[in-house]
């Protein structure tokens, strides 16, 4: 679990976790870092969450997750 992280280490979790995702290796893994990544205050990492499950990209299709990681997103802008 990700504690008392810097932003340019956030934005590095976030990067690897995106860059993951699409080129569709370990995308379970990459999700659960992107969560971590979003706990911790990374703003992007909750709306690329939102994103992926609103539309149902590498995870099945979740609108109230959508929701939770947009809100989560709006919060830490």
């Amino acid at each position: 679990m990700i504690q008392q992280i810097s932003h340019h280490e956030l934005e590095h979790v976030y990067a690897t976790a995106v860059n993951t995702i699409q080129s569709q290796m370990n995308f379970q893994d990459a999700v659960q870092q992107l969560e971590e990544a979003a706990r911790a205050g990374h703003g992007k990492a909750a709306l690329f969450l939102a994103e992926l499950y609103y539309q149902g990209f590498r995870v099945e299709r979740d609108s109230m997750k959508a929701q939770y990681w947009q809100k989560m997103a709006t919060m830490q802008a």
